[in-house]
């Protein structure tokens, strides 16, 4: 019989595998999702097909979220919440963040920066060189809800159910790193893909962990994660359709 404390590890496989379906039901196999719920929901297919995509791996990340309360239920007493915004932050001197910072600045700088990038990233990636169709910005309500639904199920499966199940077995700063990593390698399918994409999601996941480490909620790393799909599918919609 294992101890409570390192009962906390068996929820890592169903994050892994949580993880691998992302892939499985995104890039790998595209139209998974439409065998899975078959029929349209909506009449137009792109919107359709995200729209599934949404809300499979929504139930994923909710199955996740509930296998690490059995594994981890006295640690989803500290992170299964809002958190305290403005909590002090970490000391990180490569990125500036001083002792004397809180997450209320930390959140508010590094929303802006990573928006930038990831603005710039689409624009060359995504947008230049397309045919941008300015009238399917009236497809806002779609982007805002597949915004709000992927940044909840990304977070939820590589970030808050990673550290709470790691939290107090590992040595704290392990612990962003291996979400770092869990969260680099799909994105090399994704978009931002390949290296730099990667890059760009390997940053991200670390942050986001420290976020919710040193927080003890999700807000901030569901917040900044938010603002980035935001521009990803605003990217996507201008130029999908």
């Amino acid at each position: 019989m294992l101890s409570t404390s390192k009962s906390q590890y068996l929820a890592l496989p169903f994050i892994v595998v949580g993880t691998l379906s992302l892939l499985y039901f995104g890039p790998f196999v595209a139209d998974a999702v439409s065998k899975l719920i078959a029929g349209p929901i909506v009449g137009n297919d792109f919107i359709d097909q995200k729209l599934k995509y949404q809300f499979v791996t929504l139930a994923i990340a909710i199955f996740i979220l509930f296998v690490t309360v059995l594994f981890s239920k006295k640690n989803t007493k500290i992170f299964y919440k809002v958190g305290t915004l403005n909590a002090p932050a970490g000391h990180v001197r490569w990125l500036g963040i001083k002792n004397t910072d809180t997450w209320k600045i930390v959140g508010v700088n590094f929303a802006i920066i990573v928006s930038i990038v990831t603005g710039i990233f689409i624009y060359l990636n995504v947008a230049r060189g397309q045919t941008l169709q300015s009238e399917n910005i009236r497809y806002l309500p779609f982007i805002l809800l597949f915004s709000m639904m992927n940044a909840f199920t990304e977070e939820a499966i590589t970030r808050l159910s990673l550290v709470t199940a790691m939290h107090g077995q590992a040595p704290a700063w392990i612990i962003p790193i291996a979400s770092a990593l869990l969260f680099a390698i799909p994105h090399y399918f994704g978009v931002p893909g390949g290296i730099i994409g990667s890059l760009m999601a390997g940053f991200l996941g670390w942050l986001l962990a420290k976020s919710i480490q040193e927080t003890n909620g999700l807000f901030w790393a569901w917040f900044i994660h938010f603002l980035q799909d935001v521009i990803i599918f605003t990217g996507l919609f201008l130029v999908a359709l």
